[in-house]
């Protein structure tokens, strides 16, 4: 029988072989580890933060880095940021950058960085950078006409170094506040920043027209085509072809590096298409097509509006619309020029009270109440300020351009063709030009059909006659956009 003594002897020893127990499991335990890595956790992280840094700085010209600070939809909270940074051994950093955030002027800034140890190596920009910070200040943003005060625009200023190849021929960061993950690739030896900054945002909009009466399109394949309208704040609306614009809206932004030569457009968020094979996400500018061509996948496009489809669209709208004059000024091939210089001449010949007259130029209208197109010849009687007659056709839309026939000179505000006839019966350089007009023009983008205010005009039978004229935007034209 156990009394209370031994009872208390066989708790005290099972204590003391659970504690001895315990002891060899952890010396166990330590001894595996030791096993296992041959360096402590505060050496493996302290070799981890030096071999991320010297990636950093491997690149002697730096880095373009594809800064989203978050994974908002709108400008400028979800637009995308391009930020030159280059990292220098004594562990400064200079920050370069050109949009709204500097005012949309280059700006610099130099401040301290350092891989961190926090569960894994950290990029952090640690003491203040003007051009870094600006993303993260919590101070309203002024030009927003909105109250972000204690928000700002809600960026990150310390990330996490997802990915950084042996070779630094790029850099994944993902922020560690918004997860937004950001591209850096390098920045080629000889380049300046302030240049490169220019050159891609002067392409940008080049491509991606503010105010643009169209959009452009996006093809996932052949067989779908989607509307990429509103492209140049940088957060597009992406939407299925010929369907309504904001029941299908969905919105993806964009950013445009530079890399040689060659300009690429990379979506912050990478498309899913369960037909098509490969990544998309980034496509490389392609100017012998005219196209954005996905590097993984070459069914991935993106291309201007067509602009013979453009020219129909944006006659056709409601409202008159009009193509601005061609002068003198304008891109004109030699041959179309003399019939130019004849009208030109023309006019200076004619007398109104021992005044002379002045050509102006010739402008295209549509009418969108009688259906007609004009030309217009606009000039100036004397002293006085700039008339214009005209004169009607009836268009006929083909699938590369238009074909102008002749039906008569056109009416004044009271109903009268006099002022047009007499115009026309004066000066036989007004009849050559009507009867020049009047054919089947080829009308293409006068440089790219990402860019489609201004179109050329070229005879459909004699390719050295061709005009270039200017279209105004929606912004600048009184009629409605493009339906």
């Amino acid at each position: 029988m156990i009394n209370k003594t031994s009872h208390r002897l066989l708790i005290g020893l099972s204590f003391i072989i659970c504690h001895l127990s315990f002891s060899v499991a952890l010396t166990s335990c330590a001894g595996e580890e030791e096993a296992i890595f041959d360096k402590s956790a505060a050496e493996r992280l302290n070799e981890s933060s030096a071999k991320y840094s010297a990636r950093l700085e491997a690149q002697p010209n730096g880095w373009a880095m594809q800064y989203y600070p978050t994974y908002n939809d709108e400008a400028p909270y979800g637009s995308g940021y391009l930020i030159l940074m280059r990292f220098n051994p004594d562990f400064s950093v200079d920050v370069s950058m050109d949009n709204r955030f500097s005012n949309n002027t280059y700006a610099t800034a130099t401040s301290v960085w350092e891989v961190i140890k926090d569960n894994g190596p950290v990029l952090s920009f640690n003491t203040f950078n003007a051009c870094m910070h600006a993303f993260s200040d919590p101070e309203d943003i002024s030009w927003t006409g909105d109250d972000e005060q204690s928000e700002g625009c809600g960026g990150d200023y310390e990330f996490i170094i997802v990915d950084a190849p042996e070779d630094a021929s790029y850099m994944m960061l993902k922020g560690k506040k918004r997860n937004t993950y950001n591209l850096l690739t390098p920045v080629e030896v000889g380049v300046d920043y302030q240049e490169y900054l220019a050159d891609v945002k002067a392409f940008h909009n080049k491509m991606f027209q503010a105010n643009a009466s169209i959009g452009n399109l996006i093809c996932f394949g052949p067989d779908s085509i989607y509307n990429m309208d509103d492209s140049n704040d940088g957060v597009p609306n992406i939407y299925p072809l010929g369907s309504d614009a904001i029941a299908n809206e969905s919105f993806n932004p964009f950013l445009i590096t530079k890399r040689g030569n060659d300009y690429y457009l990379r979506f912050r968020d990478a498309f899913e298409k369960d037909y098509l094979e490969g990544k998309l996400q980034e496509l490389r500018y392609d100017p012998t097509q005219d196209k954005f061509i996905g590097t993984d996948n070459p069914a991935f496009i993106i291309q201007g509006y067509p602009a013979p489809e453009f020219f129909a669209k944006y006659t056709n709208a409601k409202g008159d619309r009009m193509i601005d004059i061609i002068t003198t000024e304008n891109a004109m091939s030699p041959k179309f020029k003399t019939y130019i210089d004849n009208l030109t001449a023309g006019f200076a010949q004619m007398k109104n009270k021992n005044k002379a007259y002045g050509f102006v130029g010739l402008r295209y209208m549509w009418n969108a109440v009688n259906k007609s197109f004009q030309w217009q010849v606009r000039y100036t009687p004397g002293t006085n300020t700039p008339t214009s007659v005209g004169y009607n056709y009836t268009p006929e839309m083909t699938s590369d351009g238009v074909k102008f026939n002749y039906e008569g000179p056109g009416a004044d505000a009271k109903g009268a063709t006099t002022a047009a006839e007499n115009v026309k019966n004066t000066l036989s350089s007004v009849a050559d030009i009507i009867d020049l007009l009047s054919q089947q023009f080829i009308v293409k983008a006068a440089d790219t059909n990402f860019d489609l205010t201004q179109l050329r005009f070229t005879s459909a039978s004699d390719p050295d006659l061709w005009f270039v004229v200017y279209v105004p935007q929606a912004s600048d034209n009184s009629g409605s956009t493009a339906d």
